[in-house]
C-alpha cells in the first residue's frame, strides 16, 4: 500500500512558508471543495501553509493517505522526539513503535468485539432516553445539543465506569479539551492534571470495586500486562479524548436531507441501516483538517521528494473520494458495496480503536430519529446550518430540525 520509493534521493530545499498557498482553502462548511477533489487524482501531494503557520504536505489520494498513516517513517512524535519516553516516563497511544503496540495491545483486549456489543443495550438506552426527551420537547429543537453532543460524552463515562454521581465534575474537566482556542492554555493543562488525578484514583477503586467497564478490565488484567496505573491513566485519556465528538451522525443527517432520494430508500428499508451508516461515514466530512505527522527520514512519496523533519497532514476524507479506489466516489448511495475499507477511522497501527463503538452511536442514533421521528426535516435552509471551526475536528455546531 505504499508508493515511497526508497532510493530516488528527495527533492531540492523546501519553498518557504510565505511563498505557499494557505489551508484550508476555504472555511469548511461540510463538503469539501471541488478543487481538493479534483486534486486526489491530480495533485495527491502538494505543499501548504497551515493555519499555524508550518510548512507541510498536502497528502490526499487514498493510497498516500494509508503509507503516512503506516509507514514507521511518519511519526505521531514531533521532531527529536523517540519512541520510548525519556526518564521513564508513562508510554501512550499517541507514540510509535514498540511503545505504541504494547499500550495498543493492552487496549485492544478491551475493545474485543464481544466486549463492545454488551455496549449495544446501553447505548441504544442512552440514545432512547435523549430521543425522547427531544420529542417532548419544543419544536424546532436542536438535534447536536440533544444528542449529537451529550451522547458521546455519556457513553465514554458509561464505557470508563464514571460513576454516575461524578459526571458532572467530568463534564467540567473535559469541557474545552478539544477546543483549538484552549489546546496548550494554561486551563487546559490544569483540566487534564485533575483528570489524570481523577482517573488514578479510579484505578484504585476499580481494584477493590470492579465492574462491568474498561477501567476494570484493564486493571484485571494487570497480571498478564506490564503496563503501570500511570500508563492505564494514559490509556483512560487517550479513549476519552478519542470519543468526545461523534459528529458523524448530525454530517449524515445533513447528506441524507441533501439526497431526499437516499433518505426515501432508507426509510422503506430499514435494514439498509448498517450500510447506510458505512456509506455515510465514507461520504460525508467533519473538518477539513487531520493529525499533522512528522517525516521521521528523507523519502519520496506520489514522486515528491520529503525531508526528515517536514510535516505531513494526510486527510483520510479526501481519501475516501479517490475514483482509484471508490467508483463514482462523490456519489452518495446508501447501496454501495465496497471492498476496499474507508480510512474514517484512520489506517494502519493507529487504527482507532473505539471504530466500532462510534460507529454503533452513528448507526443507532440516526435509526432513532428515523424510526420516532417519521416526517423529520431541517427547520433551516441547509446551507445556513453553522459549522465548528474552534474544534480541531469541526462538526456541525447546532441543527435545527422538526417533525
Amino acid at each position: 500500500m505504499s508508493e515511497v520509493d526508497h532510493d530516488q534521493p528527495p527533492a531540492g530545499p523546501v519553498t518557504v512558508n510565505s511563498g505557499l498557498r494557505s489551508y484550508p482553502f476555504e472555511p469548511f462548511t461540510g463538503d469539501l471543495p471541488a478543487e481538493l477533489l479534483e486534486m486526489v487524482v491530480a495533485e495527491p501531494v502538494s505543499r501548504v501553509r497551515l493555519p499555524d503557520g508550518r510548512a507541510a504536505w498536502l497528502v490526499l489520494g487514498y493510497e498516500h493517505c494509508c503509507t503516512v498513516l503506516a509507514d514507521p517513517r511518519f511519526s505521531r512524535l514531533p521532531p527529536g522526539a523517540t519512541a520510548t519516553p525519556d526518564g521513564g516516563g508513562p508510554r501512550e497511544l499517541n507514540m510509535d513503535g514498540p511503545a505504541h503496540a504494547v499500550v495498543r495491545r493492552v487496549a485492544g483486549r478491551a475493545f474485543t468485539a464481544r466486549r463492545i456489543g454488551t455496549f449495544r443495550p446501553r447505548v441504544q438506552r442512552l440514545v432512547d432516553e435523549l430521543v425522547g426527551a427531544l420529542l417532548a420537547g419544543p419544536r424546532p429543537a436542536d438535534v447536536v445539543a440533544g444528542l449529537v453532543a451529550p451522547l458521546p460524552v455519556l457513553v465514554v463515562c458509561d464505557v470508563l465506569g464514571v460513576p454516575a454521581a461524578d459526571r458532572q465534575r467530568f463534564y467540567a474537566w473535559i469541557e474545552g479539551l478539544n477546543s483549538v482556542t484552549a489546546y496548550g492554555s494554561a486551563a487546559a493543562a490544569t483540566a487534564q492534571a485533575e483528570l489524570r488525578d481523577y482517573l488514578a484514583g479510579q484505578l484504585v477503586r476499580k481494584r477493590a470495586e470492579p465492574g462491568d467497564d474498561l477501567l476494570s478490565a484493564w486493571v484485571r488484567g494487570g497480571d498478564a500486562h506490564e503496563l503501570v496505573d500511570a500508563e492505564l491513566v494514559e490509556l483512560a485519556m487517550g479513549v476519552l479524548l478519542g470519543g468526545l465528538e461523534i459528529n458523524s451522525t448530525s454530517a449524515g443527517l445533513r447528506a441524507l436531507f441533501q439526497h431526499p432520494e437516499q433518505l426515501a430508500k432508507l426509510r422503506a428499508a430499514p435494514g439498509k441501516l448498517a450500510a447506510a451508516t458505512d456509506e455515510i461515514l465514507r461520504y460525508t466530512s467533519v473538518s477539513a483538517m487531520f493529525r499533522v505527522q512528522v517525516v521521521r527520514e528523507d523519502l519520496v512519496l506520489g514522486g515528491v521528494g520529503m525531508r526528515a523533519g517536514d510535516c505531513v497532514m494526510a486527510i483520510p476524507w479526501a481519501g475516501n473520494r479517490d475514483p482509484r479506489f471508490f467508483p463514482e466516489p462523490n456519489v452518495f448511495d446508501i447501496d454501495r458495496r465496497s471492498g476496499v475499507p474507508h480510512l474514517t477511522f484512520g489506517f494502519g497501527p493507529h487504527f482507532c480503536l473505539g471504530t466500532a463503538l462510534g460507529r454503533m452511536q452513528v448507526e443507532l442514533s440516526l435509526g432513532a430519529l428515523l424510526t420516532r421521528m417519521p416526517a423529520l426535516s431541517p427547520a433551516v435552509p441547509l446551507a445556513e446550518i453553522p459549522w465548528r471551526h474552534d474544534r480541531m475536528n469541526g462538526g456541525i455546531a447546532s441543527f435545527p430540525v422538526t417533525w
